[in-house]
């Protein structure tokens, strides 16, 4: 019997946005004050946040339940402490950084730059965790045309892949089990996922997929898979 694909398309152009002076973040789901129908979290993934900090800029977030924080900068390296710890930990570009946060804890991110901007998308995936290990994760997208692993979580809670390509390679994607569910996020240029056109910050969820097949549209074009 043929299961049928549950897919969803989150468009760049309808996230939810909150902004300051210095901080800007667009919002998949809902976060904090965002709360929109259709944006609920998709299965373990609770946040997908593309977010920018101005030079010399920070910004606090609070947490409400245990979940796994993971951060990926785009442009640029992020300084990143935890509680009122006055320690700081850089995590550059080609770097992901996660650790498990309690309900009632913070962490600050903030630009080291003086004069750049800088982008990174915050992630936060449900988990059961209470230890405060940090995992950073290297990558380099220099190897292209396959999905690198950047982050992979404990007992299945998580995995996250990121690859650059060249215009019409193509590639496939198999999840662990049947029952994962699939989130891709378009970082640059424009691809096919599973038959649908995705552009840049464009996201899609999928489940029940057992294979999923997937085609650059641009040169350099960059995407981020999680299994959840």
């Amino acid at each position: 019997m043929l299961t049928e694909i549950d897919a969803q398309i989150f468009l760049e152009s309808q996230r939810g946005c909150f902004q300051t002076d210095g901080f800007r973040s667009f919002r998949t789901f809902n976060f904090e004050e965002y709360e929109a129908e259709g944006r609920e979290p998709f299965g373990k993934l609770l946040t997908f946040n593309d977010e920018t900090l101005l030079p010399g800029q920070s910004h606090i977030f609070s947490v409400a339940e245990t979940c796994r924080i993971i951060l990926l900068p785009l442009v640029g390296g992020i300084e990143v402490a935890l509680g009122d710890s006055a320690a700081l930990q850089f995590v550059d570009s080609g770097e992901v950084l996660s650790f498990c946060a309690l309900p009632g804890e913070h962490y600050n991110i903030s630009n080291p730059y003086a004069e750049e901007a800088i982008n990174y998308l915050q992630i936060r995936i449900e988990c059961n965790e209470t230890d405060q290990l940090h995992r950073l994760t290297k990558f380099d997208l220099s190897n292209k045309n396959f999905l690198l692993p950047a982050h992979s979580g404990r007992e299945r809670e998580a995995s996250v892949y990121i690859g650059k390509y060249d215009g019409r390679e193509e590639g496939v994607f198999i999840p662990d089990a049947p029952n994962r569910r699939i989130f891709a996020f378009i970082v640059e240029g424009a691809f096919e996922f599973q038959n649908r056109l995705l552009e840049k910050r464009d996201g899609l969820s999928i489940r029940n997929a057992n294979e999923i097949e997937f085609e650059a549209l641009s040169n350099d074009a960059v995407i981020l898979v999680l299994e959840v």
